[in-house]
């Protein structure tokens, strides 16, 4: 897997703190919004990406760790957190759900705040 030299050295950067902006993709089959988290190329500077490539990384909502993919293409100006999570047993968990049960809601932001340290994305 190769990544850039630039974001492979940031891996090691001391804690950052990102605004990130949930969007709505499509619905699931039950009828609820299929949701990821996109944050600009030019500030998402901690973590290893690579365009084209689903790369796993630590996500932690609610105090619980999940993996969860980001990617991006050369034509796309953001990262996204893919919709899609697994949870420490492997099992498929949707960022729809985690975000509604963290209490997020689209009425009053489509933000959420994010931290990056050591690797692991927090949404808070």
């Amino acid at each position: 897997m190769n990544m850039t030299k630039q974001s492979v050295r940031r891996q090691t950067a001391p804690r950052a703190t990102l605004l990130g902006t949930v969007t709505r993709i499509g619905y699931y089959r039950d009828t609820l919004p299929k949701l990821i988290i996109t944050v600009k190329k030019s500030d998402y500077l901690d973590l290893p990406f690579q365009e084209g490539e689903r790369i796993p990384v630590p996500f932690v909502i609610n105090g619980r760790c999940f993996t969860a993919g980001i990617r991006t293409t050369s034509r796309s100006a953001t990262v996204t957190i893919s919709p899609d999570l697994n949870d420490d047993e492997h099992n498929p968990v949707r960022l729809t759900d985690l975000l509604y049960n963290f209490g997020w809601d689209k009425k009053r932001s489509r933000r959420v705040e994010l931290t990056v340290e050591d690797g692991v994305i927090n949404c808070h």
